[in-house]
This record gives C-alpha cells, sequence and structure tokens, in this order.
C-alpha cells in the first residue's frame, strides 16, 4: 500500500535528536514523504497509553497512512519488529502488543515479521532499532515495496487485550487506560454506557453526573465528562486530577445509572 504519509509515535520526547534522526532517515530515503508527529510525549515505556493514543488517533489520520510507533523497553533483545495493515492503514512497531487496539477500530488484516535485512541500515544499533530497521523499512514500504518483501506472514504477534468494561444491569466496572498531559484520567467505559444521572466512584472519590465541557464546573471542582476519545474520562477544572486523587493506570471506576432513567 504506497502511501505519503507517515505518523510517528513515541515515547522520545523533544530534548533529544532522536525523532530528528528518525525523520533524517525516513526523509533521506524517500524525500516526497509527509510526516505527522501525533505525539513523542508517551510516558517512558508505556506500552499500554501508546496504544490508547494510537486507537485514538488513527481514524483522524489521512487514508492509507503508515504508523510508526515506537515505544520499545526491550529493545535489543529477542522481540521482533512486526509489520502490520488494516483496511486503511498499515503500521510498524515491536512485537510488544503496541498495536494490539487498532483492532477495536479496524480488523487487522495482514502481519508480517519484519526480517528483509536489505532494508536496513548498515550500522544497526543495538539501542535503536527505530533509526536503523524501522525508519528505513518504513521509507521502502511507503515507496510501495510488495508485502512478500517485508518478511514472512505472522500471526503469533504479540497481543494486549482491550480491557473492556463489565456491566450488570445499572452497574458498571471499568478502570483507567490512559492519562493525559493534563492529568485528565480516561476509562475504558464508552458514552453509551453512561448518561447524564450516573454516580461514578473512582479512587474512593464520588462524582455525580456527566458535565458537557471542562468549564461546566467551577475551577478546582473535579467532573466526569465524555472526552474527545468517546469515552468517561475524569477531569479538575485548571487543575489535575490524577494528581490530586492518586489516580494511576488501572485504578477501578463504578459507574451506576438510576433505573428510572433507561
Amino acid at each position: 500500500m504506497k502511501t505519503k504519509y507517515i505518523a510517528l509515535l513515541s515515547d522520545f520526547g523533544t530534548s533529544d535528536p532522536f525523532v530528528g534522526m528518525i525523520k533524517g532517515v525516513l526523509l533521506s530515503k524517500n524525500p516526497v514523504l509527509r510526516i505527522i508527529d501525533i505525539t513523542h510525549q508517551i510516558p517512558p515505556q508505556d506500552i499500554q497509553t501508546a496504544a490508547f493514543f494510537l486507537m485514538s488517533s488513527m481514524s483522524y489520520m489521512p487514508k492509507s497512512t503508515l504508523f510508526m510507533t515506537i515505544v520499545d523497553p526491550t529493545v535489543g533483545t529477542g522481540r521482533g519488529i512486526i509489520w502490520a495493515k488494516t483496511k486503511n492503514h498499515q503500521f510498524i512497531s515491536p512485537d510488544n502488543g503496541l498495536i494490539s487496539w487498532v483492532a477495536e477500530k479496524e480488523k487487522i488484516e495482514e502481519a508480517r515479521f519484519i526480517n528483509n535485512i536489505s532494508l536496513f541500515s548498515r550500522r544497526i544499533s543495538s539501542t535503536f532499532h527505530g533509526r536503523d530497521i524501522m525508519a528505513p523499512v518504513a521509507a521502502a514500504v511507503a515507496k510501495g515495496l510488495a508485502e512478500d518483501k517485508i518478511g514472512p506472514l505472522f500471526t503469533g504477534y504479540r497481543k494486549l487485550p482491550f480491557p473492556h468494561p463489565e456491566k450488570t444491569g445499572n452497574r458498571v466496572l471499568g478502570q483507567i487506560i490512559a492519562i493525559d498531559n493534563f492529568g485528565n484520567s480516561v476509562t475504558n467505559i464508552p458514552h453509551n454506557h453512561i448518561n447524564a444521572r450516573t454516580i461514578f466512584t473512582v479512587s474512593d472519590h464520588l462524582i455525580k453526573g456527566l458535565k458537557l465541557t471542562y468549564a461546566s464546573v467551577p475551577e478546582g471542582s473535579a467532573m466526569a465528562l465524555i472526552g474527545s476519545s468517546g469515552f468517561l474520562e475524569f477531569s479538575v477544572r485548571n487543575g489535575n486530577f490524577a494528581k490530586t486523587f492518586g489516580i494511576s493506570i488501572g485504578s477501578p471506576v463504578e459507574a451506576i445509572t438510576s433505573i428510572d432513567e433507561k
């Protein structure tokens, strides 16, 4: 699937030259590429947050975008690097579960184990496969490299199951699955599981009802609302919900909706 769009997502930050090096390799090998930076501020080694941000972002990228996602705590070990495709997009990632939640948006139709060493850089650092393996492969794939030249079909890539909430009657049990830069704490509970009269418990803190915007409550007050990803999230107006209430990935959430609302 030839493309001119490559979307980058990583935990590299912007203080070091790593992102610039990757872009340099991509453009040196394929100068017509248009590169989109989704984010490089994934918390270090946080594969789950990367999976969530990838899932949340992919619908807004141009059709046929090739996502190059690099959160790679086991770089240089025996873990593989994979290429995968859905109906509309392609992905290159370490085989560590990072692309698993893509399947919540689009079915992964095919995956391959990247082993065509003729595509790799001549010198491969054991600590920077993003630059020396993923980037040159991505540049070649974007030019329209035949899929069978990438490597063999691979169905055993690592899968990180999406933590769907448990719904019983008017009660939903979920968890925090991502925390953004503002401290907004995103849950795995979709908008259609709750309504304006739902009562939430998160980290032993009670929050009643859904608000429409972050400005719907006084400054410093906590609220529940449906975030831009379509999931329930908790926020503090002009504050940091996660820090204020000691929230972390995996913190439990309970939602109880009035039966009268059904």
